[in-house]
């Protein structure tokens, strides 16, 4: 390359990044925030305060036909979401009833099986997560980064980075230095209603790999999952275990949970 194509090339590269940098402004966390709740399907943020439906699961079935005295009761999983007012954390679990005191290894089993899945059932938005942190986001005529950190030292997470889609204010992208262990999502989105859901949802954590892929049914004013199938894998991309299926029946929204469910 000649001296003079250099210097062209080099003029050429520092405009694009001055014109970058001219095109990337801060942009106001109330502004961004109404962005992703204006576009997104977040039920919390659709005055969603309480919702249960029953649940079956694939692997669940089959470790229950590996009790034989459970094969005649009435062993029935149940997903229960309270949030009882717009201050309160949401309360969530799946409680599995019907299965006998004394069989406290299927209880346990059970347990271990819908676990995993319980918090993904109805997602919080994204910005409960960067509200955690002094967070802050730049948009750009394609992107909107967002970038955290800790508010103290004793604070769990202590970075944060976020990748939005300027334009569909589609999340695509979240990692989270919560200082002994790097966690990343990634996420594909589907219309629902005219509002963006997770399709898919891929986690990294440092030991291997979950990914999750929803289907969905409307609920009112509500959607929410119908299937979810959860798959976990080595670093090798391998399967460690077979795939779960969750199903999703009975959906009762903002009707209460059942008493003592919490």
């Amino acid at each position: 390359m000649t001296t003079r194509t250099k210097t062209i090339a080099l003029a050429l590269a520092v405009s694009v990044g001055l014109i970058s940098l001219a095109l990337a402004e801060d942009l106001p966390l109330p502004k961004f925030y109404k962005g992703l709740a204006d576009k997104n399907h977040y039920p919390v943020a659709e005055g969603l305060n309480s919702a249960h439906a029953d649940v079956k699961c694939n692997i669940f079935d089959q470790v229950k036909a590996a009790f034989p005295d459970a094969a005649d009761k009435p062993i029935a999983a149940k997903f229960l979401w309270n949030r009882p007012t717009p201050q309160a954390a949401p309360q969530v679990k799946i409680a599995v009833t019907g299965i006998p005191a004394e069989m406290t290894d299927l209880t346990n089993r059970a347990n271990l099986v819908f676990q995993p899945v319980t918090e993904f059932v109805i997602p919080s938005p994204p910005y409960w997560t960067f509200e955690q942190t002094a967070a802050k986001a730049v948009s750009d005529a394609a992107k909107i980064s967002v970038t955290g950190e800790a508010k103290s030292p004793e604070a769990p997470i202590k970075k944060l980075s976020a990748e939005v889609d300027a334009a569909t204010y589609m999340m695509s992208k979240m990692q989270l230095d919560l200082g002994q262990a790097q966690i990343t999502f990634e996420m594909t989105g589907k219309d629902l209603g005219g509002k963006w859901g997770i399709e898919t949802e891929t986690i990294t954590y440092p030991q291997f790999k979950r990914v999750l892929k929803f289907e969905y049914t409307q609920v009112e004013t509500q959607w929410l999952p119908s299937k979810i199938t959860l798959d976990n894998l080595g670093p090798d991309g391998k399967q460690l275990e077979p795939t779960y299926v969750f199903e999703f029946s009975n959906w009762q929204v903002n009707k209460g949970v059942p008493e003592g469910s919490f």
